[in-house]
């Protein structure tokens, strides 16, 4: 084989290579994954964990659990006492329970003393308002006599009920009659003043023995 031989071979092997090369497809790049982004709570945690303090601190030790109360660790409730009772039919078995008993509030002692001494206040002061009564009446009844006086003597005066007109003794008659009534009610204003002032005397006597104004007055 001669040298030219050898270099067309070679060449045509050459291109061949290359042809294949470029024929094959060329596989695409893979994409590289994206960084995961953190919490804020891994950041906060990885800076806790960097930090001397957190080198050098020990690990706490876990809270032991506490005693858990069960119904075994209640006291144990008295019971009330039994006694023994006549069962159904007579038997004689069976039990009552007792309850306890409430408290009495006591009654309280009636004080004689107490009792005598209310009793003779209302007496008294029925005594007082009856003394009162009976002077409010007699002044009222008083001023009633007055009024009834003093209109009579204006009638016979102003002789608005002429009567007996052919006796010649009917003016003398009218004078006695007004004599009369003026005497009248002479009597019936003193009598006034006396009520009103003996009213006024008990009011007194009243205040001096240190009696209720209430008892004066009506109910």
């Amino acid at each position: 084989m001669t040298w030219r031989s050898l270099s067309l071979t070679a060449t045509t092997v050459l291109a061949a290579c290359v042809a294949t090369f470029a024929d094959t497809p060329k596989a695409s790049p893979r994409p590289s994954p994206s960084p995961r982004v953190k919490s804020l709570a891994e950041v906060a945690r990885e800076k806790r964990a960097a930090s001397p303090a957190a080198k050098t601190a020990s690990p706490s030790p876990e809270p032991s659990p506490g005693h858990v109360f069960t119904n075994e660790d209640l006291p144990a409730q008295p019971s009330p006492p039994a006694i023994a009772s006549p069962g159904p039919a007579g038997t004689g078995r069976g039990t009552v329970t007792t309850l306890p008993k409430t408290a009495v509030v006591p009654t309280p002692t009636p004080d004689p003393a107490a009792e005598a001494a209310a009793r003779d206040a209302e007496q008294q002061e029925r005594i007082w308002r009856g003394r009162a009564r009976g002077l409010r009446d007699a002044v009222s009844g008083g001023e009633k006599t007055v009024m009834e006086l003093e209109g009579r003597i204006a009638e016979l005066r102003n002789d608005r009920s002429p009567t007996n007109l052919m006796d010649p003794s009917r003016e003398q008659t009218r004078q006695a009659e007004i004599t009369k009534a003026q005497a009248a009610l002479e009597s019936a204003k003193a009598a006034l003043e006396s009520s009103r002032q003996s009213l006024a005397d008990l009011e007194e006597e009243a205040r001096r023995k240190g009696i209720p104004p209430g008892w004066l007055l009506e109910r």
